[in-house]
């Protein structure tokens, strides 16, 4: 079950190439790569490959029990491959430095709690998705239309701020409090991930009713 929502030999592949694209970053960067800019965006790895696992799995799925673990297992995937391809591109760029160089304990620790938090919503959000639309394709251009408008948000948001406030914001970034802030983050995450998968049970008695109306 797991291989097949992974997407099989095509997601491995997917992962390896992502893995050998990620090791781009620290090359171009250098020690740069460290920016926790730089590091919280490769949680768009954890955010799509979790969407798309949980979508594989949830699409046609009334069985509650069951689109828990689809949810979990896909968060499961989310976060293992946000730390498979982080991984590659740290030890890339030890390579590149000739030592090895990572955050600071603070700042992995919450960087890790974030990808899981980020991978949970993902995966729960997906069984959403995947619950208000007929085909796994759909469910699947909704997931990446909603990470490409978080993406463009984060991009663009920041620049419309005063350029004073846009300074603050890149002093915030590399201080301690970050660390922090990114747990309290997770935290909310979490709490919204588990409000997702409250609604999949709405959806899925919606979904049995019309289907018990329509007598299929």
């Amino acid at each position: 079950m797991f291989w097949n929502l992974a997407g099989g030999a095509r997601g491995a592949a997917m992962v390896v190439l992502l893995a050998l694209a990620g090791t781009l970053v620290p090359m171009r960067f250098g020690a740069l790569f460290l920016d926790p800019a730089i590091l919280l965006a490769y949680n768009g790895v954890a955010f799509l490959l979790a969407a798309n696992f949980a979508v594989r799995g949830a699409v046609d799925c009334l069985d509650e029990a069951r689109l828990r673990q689809v949810a979990w297992l896909g968060a499961l995937y989310g976060w293992a491959c946000w730390a498979v391809v982080l991984g590659v591109a740290l030890v890339a760029l030890a390579q590149w430095r000739g030592r090895v160089t990572a955050p600071g304990v603070a700042l992995s620790v919450a960087l890790v709690a974030l990808a899981g938090a980020v991978s949970w919503l993902a995966a729960a959000l997906a069984c959403v998705a995947a619950l208000n639309v007929q085909t796994e394709r759909a469910a699947r251009d909704l997931m990446r239309l909603g990470f490409l408008f978080v993406l463009l948000l984060g991009i663009a948001g920041p620049k419309q701020l005063p350029a004073a406030w846009q300074e603050s914001l890149r002093r915030w970034m590399s201080a301690g409090p970050l660390a922090s802030a990114l747990l309290v983050a997770a935290a909310v995450l979490v709490l919204a991930g588990f409000g997702a998968m409250r609604h999949t049970r709405a959806l899925i008695a919606d979904r049995k009713l019309s289907l018990s109306i329509t007598g299929e």
